[in-house]
């Protein structure tokens, strides 16, 4: 396991949050593609991917989300991001895939979204 990159997955009801700490880097790409592809196996109601701890973020990182929002869509599993830092932000306006994933400010406010989907 990369020492660059921890992740924590907690179930809440039907959904899962994946959240991640420290730097999604080339790196790191195994421990994110791993905890992603565990989480989507459960086939949750939703997986809010938590990235309000991760401090460095690059194209890896983007690949592994991208990867991960492409499997969730296969399976019918609403993929959410949560928090995600200014840099974060940054490289999603940068690649134009920000519109891809929905963004939330908490993972209460994702956890939310598919309880009343309006």
């Amino acid at each position: 396991m990369s020492a660059c990159l921890k992740s924590e997955t907690v179930r809440v009801g039907d959904a899962l949050v994946c959240s991640f700490t420290g730097e999604m880097i080339m790196d790191s790409e195994d421990v994110a593609d791993q905890a992603l592809t565990a989480a989507l196996d459960q086939r949750p109601a939703l997986l809010a991917v938590d990235l309000a701890r991760v401090e460095f973020f690059t194209s890896s990182g983007l690949n592994v989300l991208l990867a991960a929002r492409w499997r969730a869509l296969a399976e019918g599993v609403p993929l959410v991001l949560v928090a995600p830092a200014r840099q974060t932000v940054r490289v999603l306006e940068l690649t134009e895939t920000g519109a891809l994933f929905p963004v939330h400010g908490s993972a209460e406010e994702a956890l939310r979204s598919i309880a009343d989907p309006a």
